[in-house]
């Protein structure tokens, strides 16, 4: 079922009677019947309907655990865009970004065997067939450089679109901004417009490949330069396609939709970014101007379809001709599961040999661990996925200072993250026995490149301290039952810092939790330097967790999951990670249970720690445990 808005609509019927007993009643009548004929309207109806965040999950398939997952697919979203097109008449379909990247298949192009020049990417090929409308540029569409973003979009039969992605120095964009199209319908020409946008953080999170290349406009800056254009060229209606998300909070230039909901003359709006669903049930409650249950934000309709192909958003704007004017009377909002539908065999044949190819691929083997590797508890305990990459990344960087690369007496640090703990349920699992490249992908999930910064001890601290807000307050005296894990945090952002030792207490406010932080057994000096090892999107300033002023002392091309690869092929025998301990929670002591989230499955694996004991099932395929 969709989730709906109705937004009522005013018809004004005038009956006008003339009751004349003795005259002629022939004026009367014709008078009465004009009334009536101006009083009729005629209501044509438009579904613009919307993906977002595919994140090259053409088919159904999860090649990291290589086995089938019908809760995703572009190609089971193209099954469900055949029945609203059949639905609807007069439709147009768009796309919100974040679509070249994401899946193995998708990286494999970008990665590992690249493009030739006469070659075009599967995900185009796929969109073309679906014939698209028009697309908005994503964030991680510049993940991988621009010139495989152009050469991939390149080969689209559909523009693609971003109006807030500039020349350096101007506000002239680099690709197109808006496009216009015309549409007739019940026999009057449309024109719709449809614009893009992108966060403007993308200069911090691929900093590397768009230094210098492209500058970036706020969301809304963009949108109030361009829509007025739009208007003036005679655009009847706009549509936002903004790769974006909904934050009232701290994020609203990244997550911009509430304000770009203000911008005059917007009639729908598609976003993404968030990978959330909207109208929603649940999220994004009490937000002002935000109805999720509507699926209105400041009145205009709303869609975010969630990602990886899980839903395809619908908005249906009624639209009445009058006076060479067309005017939006109703409009109604949904997203629709694809959870049921089938893979469209059209996509599916298209797909077959990049398919293939891509199995073929994940099933190399690497290497071989001594036991198995998981993440269901890494978000409160030191965790061996995690030691895992900062292994491989020290070893690294070791290697370029013994080189000369890096200068010599100046400690060496490294930063990871748990990249797949918990968000949508989904965590890390690598069985003991042979490593493949999928494995590797579950370990590491993103395309980054590996970047060396240099902080001070205080800049450190500051970056440790961000980190902790992966956990809410706890309440020592209260005897209620707390969480302890915030899951409102990305578990991507809970960064553990590798070669120092420290204590976070979760009794104390932010800012003021990490305790005896030291390095070789000695305290960290508020002046002390280090160079840190992590990846190009956090260097960038991604995530929020570094001072502006922290400078960045050597740019790599290597990819972080590829230096993980390396290591596990240059390993002597079978790995056996065992986390460090370099850090760890103070003792909570609290009166009540503290308690924590995580897969059903991690209730298997408590007994290797002391600390940790299963309580109860939860909802869906969540177990709750407590920790001491």
């Amino acid at each position: 079922m969709g989730k709906k808005l109705w937004i009522p609509i005013l018809v004004a019927v005038a009956a006008i009677i003339a009751v004349t007993m003795f005259a002629s009643s022939s004026d009367d009548d014709t008078t009465s019947s004009e009334v009536s004929n101006e009083s009729e309207t005629d209501v044509s109806t438009l579904a613009i309907l919307g993906t977002t965040d595919i994140h090259a999950h053409v088919l159904p398939y999860d090649y990291m655990n290589d086995e089938e997952d019908d809760s995703i697919g572009l190609s089971k979203v193209y099954s469900v865009i055949e029945e609203k097109r059949s639905e609807y008449d007069h439709n147009i379909l768009i796309d919100n970004g974040d679509t070249i990247q994401g899946s193995i298949l998708g990286d494999m192009p970008a990665q590992i065997e690249g493009l030739e020049e006469d070659e075009t990417h599967v995900i185009m090929d796929v969109m073309n067939e679906i014939d698209y409308d028009a697309a908005a540029i994503g964030n991680h569409e510049f993940n991988f450089g621009l010139d495989f973003l152009n050469q991939t979009i390149n080969d689209a039969d559909f523009p693609w679109l971003s109006a807030n992605v500039v020349e350096p120095g101007t506000e002239d964009p680099v690709y197109e901004p808006y496009t216009l199209m015309e549409k007739e319908i019940d026999g009057e020409e449309l024109t719709i417009g449809m614009i893009g946008f992108v966060p403007p953080q993308i200069m911090q999170w691929d900093y590397a490949h768009l230094d210098g290349e492209v500058e970036t406009m706020e969301i809304v800056e963009a949108a109030e330069k361009h829509v007025p254009e739009m208007k003036e060229e005679g655009a009847d209606i706009v549509v936002a396609i903004s790769h974006t998300g909904i934050d009232d909070g701290d994020h609203p230039s990244e997550n911009a939709a509430i304000p770009l909901s203000e911008v005059d003359d917007i009639d729908a709006m598609l976003l993404g970014h968030q990978h959330s669903e909207f109208p929603s049930d649940e999220d994004y409650n009490g937000m002002e101007g935000v109805d999720p249950d509507e699926g209105t934000i400041n009145d205009v309709p709303t869609v975010m379809p969630g990602s990886w192909g899980s839903h395809l958003g619908v908005i249906t704007l009624d639209l009445q001709y009058d006076d060479e004017e067309w005017t939006v009377e109703t409009a109604n909002a949904e997203i629709f599961s694809t959870a049921d539908a089938e893979s469209h065999d059209d996509v599916e044949e298209i797909a077959r040999e990049v398919h293939e190819d891509t199995i073929e691929y994940v099933n190399t083997p690497v290497g071989e661990t001594a036991s198995s590797m998981h993440t269901y508890f890494s978000r409160v305990v030191d965790n061996e996925v995690v030691q895992l990459i900062n292994d491989a990344q020290l070893d690294y960087i070791e290697s370029l200072q013994e080189d000369g690369e890096l200068e010599e007496e100046v400690p060496l640090l490294s930063a990871a993250a748990p990249f797949r703990a918990g968000r949508g349920g989904d965590f890390t699992y690598v069985d003991e026995g042979s490593i493949a490249i999928s494995d590797m992908n579950d370990i590491y999930v993103y395309p980054n490149t590996l970047h060396v910064i240099e902080v001070n001890g205080e800049q450190l601290k500051n970056w440790l301290e961000y980190s902790t807000a992966n956990f809410h307050r706890i309440d020592p005296d209260s005897d209620e039952e707390q969480d302890l894990v915030n899951l409102d945090f990305s578990s991507y952002n809970f960064d553990v810092i590798e070669n120092v030792n420290y204590e976070i207490d979760v009794t104390k406010e932010e800012g003021e939790r990490i305790q005896n932080l030291s390095y070789d057994g000695e305290d960290v000096g508020t002046d002390d330097r280090f160079f840190v090892a992590t990846n190009n999107y956090r260097a960038g300033g991604g995530g929020g967790h570094l001072d502006e002023d922290i400078e960045t002392v050597l740019e790599t091309t290597e990819e972080n999951r590829q230096l993980v690869i390396d290591y596990v092929i240059d390993h002597d025998g079978p790995l056996d990670i065992e986390p460090s301990n370099n850090w760890e929670l103070s003792p909570i002591e609290a009166e009540g249970e503290v308690l924590f989230e995580s897969a059903s499955e991690a209730k298997e694996y408590t007994q290797e720690y002391e600390n940790i004991e299963f309580v109860e099932e939860g909802d869906g395929n969540e177990a709750v445990f407590t920790i001491e």
